[in-house]
């Protein structure tokens, strides 16, 4: 896929979503259809509203703790040798991780749309637990999926979940994870769109939950950008970037 200039990468999608005619759309059941085409128009509406950007940046400062630090890991570069290896410690963000910031997002657009409720689904148990929090924060009920194994190997994070208030729903089915915590999820949210919100945690699914996520977490990318040209003038032009992958939610931000 070749990159359009001056657009940003969450809009680069054809009008059905693809990304280079492989990646992306939406495959979903009939009932979906219609909701998924509201949170759409809604997120291109509000993306652009000053208003809900100004909320949006009001709560990552205020409550998430942005800016995040950018620090010199100066024993490693001098064990290396070489260039000067940093870090962005998102880790710093209410919560422990970078999920808080989707979480945050979706809980704003939940609370635009008048849902009163918000379902989501988890494995590892992080995007459960920030999605706990953010629908506390923002008063909203929740409902979080998940395997019963996982469960029983998350129990910090599935206490941490019930104590934000939030309904642990376990997952029977399958391989008891996250996958099949994920198709519950969603079989939820099909026969409750038109009460429900639901928080995709992950680049995964529609299309308009890949564009939220990827621009929610792209925080990441902009305090880093300040960062970079407070420590060294400009961006460093030999500037390499190094990010992990699993489901994709930090690296399609950073």
């Amino acid at each position: 896929m070749k990159l359009k200039k001056g657009i940003p990468v969450i809009d680069q999608g054809d009008r059905l979503g693809f990304w280079g005619g492989k990646f992306g759309g939406n495959f979903v059941p009939e009932t979906l259809k219609k909701p998924i085409e509201d949170l759409e128009i809604l997120f291109n509406k509000l993306k652009k509203d000053r208003n809900f950007i100004k909320e949006r940046d009001k709560y990552f400062k205020n409550w998430v703790g942005s800016p995040t630090r950018f620090i010199k890991l100066e024993n490693l570069t001098e064990y290396v040798g070489g260039a000067q290896i940093w870090s962005k410690v998102v880790s710093d963000a209410n919560g422990g991780a970078h999920k808080i910031y989707n979480a945050t997002v979706h809980c704003l657009l939940a609370k635009r749309s008048g849902k009163k409720v918000i379902c989501g689904d988890t494995g590892a148990g992080y995007a459960g637990k920030m999605l706990s929090m953010s629908a506390k924060k923002f008063g909203l009920k929740c409902k979080i999926f998940m395997g019963a194994k996982d469960i029983q190997r998350q129990q910090p994070n599935v206490r941490a979940m019930k104590k934000n208030g939030a309904e642990v729903i376990p997952v029977y089915s399958g391989s008891q994870t996250l996958v099949d915590a994920v198709s519950e999820c969603m079989r939820y949210w099909v026969a409750n769109c038109d009460k429900v919100a639901m928080c995709v945690g992950s680049t995964v699914g529609p299309a308009v939950f890949v564009r939220i996520c990827g621009w929610s977490t792209s925080q990441i990318s902009r305090e880093l950008k300040t960062q970079l040209v407070d420590e060294f003038g400009s961006v460093p032009k030999k500037l390499k970037l190094y990010n992990c992958v699993g489901g994709g939610s930090s690296s399609f931000g950073f």
